[in-house]
C-alpha cells in the first residue's frame, strides 16, 4: 500500500459513465517515491476526499474502506473479467513457450484465441449472420 497527500485538481467524465481523475501532490516527491509509483502503475486504489486542512494525516480503518466497498466492485474482485481472461492467456502462451512472449507474440495469439471463442459463439446461431 502507498499513501500520499494529494489535491484534487480536475476530473472528467468518460462515456463509460467512470470518471478520470487528475491530482497533484502536496509535497515534493523523491526518486524512490516515485518508483514506488511506478511499481502500482495498472492497480487499483482508492481515493478518499476530506475536507481536513492541508498538511494534516487523515485517521482511517483501510479494512473498513475495503468492507464497505460493493461485493462486485472491481477493487473487490481485484480483476475485471478481460483482464483475468488476459492473465490466463498470458500464463498459457508463457507455459507453451518456455519463455515469456514479446508484446507482438502474445497481441497475435490473444487475437488467435479471442477469434476462436467468438467463432464458438456465432456458430450457435441458427442462420444469423452478424459479422
Amino acid at each position: 500500500m502507498f499513501k500520499i497527500q494529494v489535491e484534487l485538481k480536475n476530473y472528467s467524465r468518460k462515456a463509460d459513465r467512470s470518471i478520470g481523475l487528475k491530482v497533484d501532490s502536496l509535497y515534493e516527491v523523491g526518486s524512490q517515491d516515485i518508483a514506488e509509483i511506478d511499481s502500482h502503475l495498472g492497480d487499483y486504489g482508492i481515493l478518499i476526499l476530506t475536507d481536513t486542512p492541508i498538511g494534516n494525516e487523515v485517521d482511517f480503518d483501510v479494512n473498513k474502506v475495503l468492507e464497505d466497498l460493493q461485493p462486485d466492485s472491481d477493487l473487490v474482485k481485484k480483476k475485471t473479467p478481460s483482464k483475468r481472461f488476459r492473465d490466463i492467456l498470458w500464463k498459457l502462451q508463457e507455459q507453451k513457450l518456455g519463455r515469456t512472449p514479446t508484446e507482438e507474440e502474445f497481441a497475435k495469439y490473444y487475437k488467435a484465441e479471442y477469434d476462436k471463442i467468438c467463432d464458438h459463439y456465432l456458430n450457435k446461431f441458427d442462420d444469423i449472420d452478424i459479422n
